[in-house]
């Protein structure tokens, strides 16, 4: 089984705050690039695994539990609207109106909850390889307001899931259990733990930039207490993410890995998948085999 790596010994952890911030936006990029259903399955997959690496397992399983509910919520939600297309797994009929369960929406709505999960698990990461100070860093030199936006952002999975544990706990000295009851009843006292979680992260993120704003956050050059310089290891890794990256965009130029209709949702492996799947997986594992060349040589 994969052990948590310490962090801070880390190659991404201690690569240049530039890079890091690069590597995040292409992966980011590349995983809204392909929505075929292999792609996501096998770009979840890779994920997952280097989430593993840097985050450890428990992490990993927490935030899986917390995205759960979403990823079913949109998986309904895409079997109720896309019933036009078949073949038709099963149907039937109430007061009048048929609902048709539909493999293309059964897969469409599968491949969307799946996309929306990664980019929760890639913002995870992010948190974890660049903390705040790291952003603020990054974005200072461009525009230090961005860089509050940036941080503001990215802070809202990691207060989201705090936040979503704590309020889970007080539900249940309330008798409200999301795991407990039928199905109608978990939605309904999930979309509102949902609505809450919700509310209290842009309230928060509104105060923090009122509070940065008081105190002239961006009103001249800002300076740092720990200074960044690059190493060789930084231009190695960075070209390695770009070419992927480029490779990537250039696959979904020609329609590798992209399907613009439900209708074409039929099978689980489609034209040009396993390109897709090769070059996204080799995106998100490019930090594990950088770790091991990097001990590998450090050793």
């Amino acid at each position: 089984m994969m052990n948590k790596l310490p962090i801070r010994m880390t190659f991404f952890y201690q690569a240049h705050p530039v890079v890091a911030a690069i590597y995040f936006l292409e992966v980011i990029i590349a995983l809204l690039l392909f929505n075929h259903p292999a792609v996501a399955i096998f770009g979840f997959v890779g994920l997952t695994v280097t989430s593993i690496l840097y985050l450890g397992s428990t992490a990993v399983w927490r935030q899986f539990k917390m995205s759960l509910f979403l990823f079913i919520t949109i998986v309904l939600f895409n079997c109720l609207l896309n019933q036009r297309f078949g073949p038709i797994l099963w149907q039937f009929s109430v007061a009048g109106a048929t609902f048709k369960l539909t493999a293309p929406a059964l897969l469409y709505g599968a491949v969307m909850g799946l996309m929306l999960v990664q980019m929760l698990m890639a913002f995870g990461l992010l948190n974890v390889i660049l903390p705040p100070n790291k952003l603020v860093y990054v974005f200072s030199s461009v525009t230090p307001r961005i860089g509050l936006l940036v941080v503001i952002s990215a802070n809202l999975v990691k207060a989201f899931v705090r936040n979503f544990h704590q309020l889970s706990m007080l539900q249940k000295t309330r008798n409200v259990d999301l795991t407990k009851g039928s199905l109608l009843s978990r939605i309904k006292s999930g979309g509102h733990l949902l609505q809450i979680l919700l509310e209290d992260s842009l309230a928060s993120g509104m105060e923090t930039a009122r509070l940065m704003d008081a105190r002239g956050f961006g009103a001249a050059k800002r300076t740092h207490y720990h200074t960044y310089r690059w190493h060789p290891t930084d231009w190695a890794f960075l070209c390695s993410a770009t070419v992927l990256f480029s490779v990537i965009v250039i696959a979904r130029l020609n329609q590798i890995g992209w399907s613009g209709s439900v209708a074409q949702y039929t099978n689980f492996w489609m034209n040009g998948d396993i390109l897709g799947v090769t070059l996204l997986m080799g995106m998100l594992i490019l930090p594990m085999i950088a770790e091991g060349v990097y001990h590998l040589c450090t050793n």
